[in-house]
């Protein structure tokens, strides 16, 4: 059995203004000034607190410290989506929920399970695109980095339109084949991912799943894919949920050209998932070309739809000619994880309130003020079991779900070396930056690599849904973490030779974030029949 649903989730008032408390600009500057803790003499602009909250709630657009009048949106490109897929089979009863959201909290993943309690669900999986045009969904992002960027009004509204769509898919249940399909991302307009941090590993991979009714009419299309939804590289300020939103449109209504062919859609509801965005797989800096072999403008509209329509054209046709599988079951693993919180900067934002979470010590709740030493996610392995084309019985897809932006050499191998040698010049780098110019050793020589995910996959067809759950940050391979320094906000580390790319590491909970993830969904996999 199938259902789908998406509702907009875009904060947007009738006139198509941002939902933002009145305020006075009285410098004229066109943008609410806030207090700011570290500069008392600063203009603060007076503010109706219509919450009583003590802050002014506005769109505070997330992914980058935007400058001038962009860190607020002025308006919306096009909408944000809830996005629903409900699987069950048998008394085994799963939805899928993809949030047009730079990310989202556990605690508030599990609020929308606990308000679904009714629907019989055994999981609700509640994943971000990650989309960095977006409002402020977790609270890093506000006027300065003592303020809490999250507007109430916002995250109850995502959370209400969620549980609206759930029971909308809910209400449409019925029987449905399901169809598998795996590809690459395309290449022929130019490469639209590039690796910004070595070593180079790319994780081009797309994998879809597609539910169909008895009349082969489409219930719904999944695409799970890597790449970090930030084309606009924080130029903008309007709210959109980047190349996702092409990708979504052009399964749905097709009506885009690929080589001068005009592609027919499916039909449907199409939902994202994105995978192993982290070390970090990006559009920004790559050339994609048109039709007529120009090439777009970086940081542009442009770019950013023919993104989202080679995706999707390469998906609908990876789906040309699959057969429906033959399904006899459907599994969910669970495991709720403890990790050591050891980024300074993120204690101090759920110390100030800025983020909103339990902490805990020796798996005791902590009260505020006081900062616990652990926080706690979650992993998931859900299996899609059947017959595969040999006639064998046994796992045909799984899914694995991560609370963060995994690095790719986890999932696929490719990690740094133990080498005193730090750098090299490879055939690889050169073709991202035309130098080649890698690095080619660890920062912690000796550390033990985390293995291999997907070598621990028994299924055919394989899906990573990042920021699953929640959003903790990076996922770093332990041999290449370097802590940062505080000045008295993050500052990147210098690894052992002189690099000083390690940005990640300053948006990451927990330094042994790869390890217990990985060995914990290791388990969950090997304990799968």
């Amino acid at each position: 059995m199938a259902g789908a649903a998406a509702l907009t989730i875009t904060p947007m008032d009738e006139q198509g203004r941002p939902w933002q408390e009145p305020y006075t600009d009285d410098n004229g500057n066109g943008r609410y000034d806030a207090p700011d803790p570290l500069n008392p003499a600063a203009t603060a602009d007076r503010f109706e607190d219509t919450n009583h909250n003590g802050k002014w709630d506005g769109p505070f657009l997330a992914g980058y410290k935007h400058k001038g009048s962009y860190y607020v949106a002025t308006g919306a490109h096009d909408p944000l989506w809830t996005r629903v897929l409900i699987l069950q089979f048998g008394e085994m009863k799963l939805a899928f929920v993809a949030l047009d959201a730079v990310g989202y909290s556990y605690p508030e993943v599990q609020a929308i399970r606990k308000e679904a309690a009714d629907l019989g669900f055994r999981q609700i999986i509640v994943a971000s695109t990650h989309t960095h045009e977006g409002p402020d969904t977790i609270g890093l992002w506000g006027p300065n980095p003592f303020t809490d960027g999250k507007d109430p009004r916002l995250m109850e509204y995502i959370r209400n339109r969620t549980l609206a769509a759930l029971r909308e898919a809910d209400k449409h249940l019925q029987p449905a084949r399901l169809t598998l399909a795996q590809t690459t991302l395309p290449e022929l307009f130019g490469r639209i991912i590039a690796d910004r941090r070595d070593p180079i590993v790319l994780d081009n991979q797309l994998t879809i799943l597609k539910l169909d009714d008895s009349k082969g009419r489409t219930i719904a299309t999944l695409v799970n894919g890597s790449i970090h939804p930030e084309t606009l590289g924080g130029q903008g300020s309007l709210i959109s949920s980047d190349f996702p939103h092409y990708l979504r449109e052009g399964i749905e209504k097709g009506g885009f050209s690929i080589q001068g062919r005009t592609i027919q859609g499916f039909g449907g509801i199409a939902l994202y998932f994105n995978g192993a965005v982290g070390g970090l797989m990006t559009t920004l800096g790559v050339e994609v070309k048109d039709e007529s072999g120009k090439i777009l403008p970086q940081r542009s509209w442009e770019k950013m739809q023919r993104i989202g329509e080679l995706m999707a054209g390469t998906a609908l046709e990876a789906l040309q000619g699959k057969q429906p599988a033959k399904i006899n079951g459907l599994t969910v693993k669970t495991k709720t994880i403890t990790l050591p919180l050891d980024n300074r900067y993120l204690r101090t934002m759920i110390e100030k309130g800025v983020i909103q979470r339990d902490s805990y010590t020796n798996g005791l709740p902590v009260k505020m003020p006081i900062v616990g030493q652990d926080i706690q996610s979650e992993v998931d392995l859900i299996t899609i079991r059947g017959w595969t084309t040999d006639s064998k019985e046994g796992p045909l897809a799984q899914i694995i779900t991560l609370p963060g932006e995994l690095f790719p050499e986890i999932a696929l191998g490719g990690y740094l070396e133990d080498t005193d040698t730090c750098w090299s010049v490879t055939e690889r780098k050169k073709a991202m930056d035309g130098i080649g110019r890698e690095r080619i050793s660890a920062a912690n020589p000796g550390t033990a690599k985390e293995p291999v995910l997907l070598n621990f996959i028994k299924a055919p067809y394989s899906f990573l849904f990042g920021l699953a759950n929640d959003e903790l940050g990076y996922i770093v391979p332990a041999n290449d973490f370097v802590f940062p320094t505080y000045t008295p906000g993050p500052v990147f580390g210098v690894d052992r030779c002189g690099s000083k790319d390690h940005y990640e590491e300053t948006l990451s909970a927990s330094s042994k974030m790869a390890p217990i993830v990985t060995q914990t969904l290791i388990e969950l996999i090997k304990s799968d029949p």
